[in-house]
Order: structure tokens, then sequence, then C-alpha cells
């Protein structure tokens, strides 16, 4: 799962920087083709939600359902500390105290 979920966040990720750096967003044949399917990080992240979404049904075959999608929490830590890190985003102290409950949430779950 820790694998999965930060392919998940890793390939979300490159979607944002992808569309940060293809400007306002618009519903134009130009947007699409220029600044969307041209720009590698958005190719890049599409490819790696991909392979995170078939490591998934990997998952899924192997492991009872009850016990992984709840885990699937764990993008909820990855994306806080990854905003923080790639973005330099400002994480308040409720963030904190919600990455901790969702920590405690997936240790109950997995034991």
């Amino acid at each position: 799962m820790l694998i999965q979920q930060a392919a998940a966040v890793a390939g979300q990720l490159l979607l944002k920087m992808g569309m940060a750096q293809a400007g306002s967003f618009a519903w134009t044949a130009e947007f699409w083709g220029r600044h969307v399917f041209l720009n590698l990080w958005l190719q890049l992240g599409l490819w790696l939600l991909i392979a995170a979404n078939v490591f998934w049904l990997w998952i899924l075959n192997k492991y009872a359902f009850s016990l992984v999608y709840p885990l699937t929490s764990l993008g909820f830590i990855f994306s806080v500390f990854s905003g923080m890190v790639v973005f330099h985003e400002m994480v308040t102290p409720m963030h904190w105290v919600g990455v901790v409950l969702i920590m405690i949430g997936c240790l109950c779950i997995a034991h």
C-alpha cells in the first residue's frame, strides 16, 4: 500500500506541476493540444497514475478490501508532506491534527 499510494501521490504532484506550467485552464483545442498533451509533466503524471492503478488492482486481488481500502488514506498523509516540500504550502496545526488522526486510524486498521 505504501508504494501504491506513494506512486499515486507522485502522479498527482506531477499533474499539479504540469497544470501550473500550462497556465489558465481552457476548453480549447489550443490549450489541450499545446499545454496538456505536449506537457511532459502531465504525461509522466498520467503514466505514474496508470502504474499506481495497475498496482492497486493487484493489491485488491491479493488482500481483503476492508483492510486495504481504508489504507488509501495514507495518500492524505503523503499529500500533506508533499505539498509542504514540493510546493512550499503552509500546513496549519489543524492539518497536523488530521495527519495524526489518519495515522492512528491506519495503525488501528493494519493490526
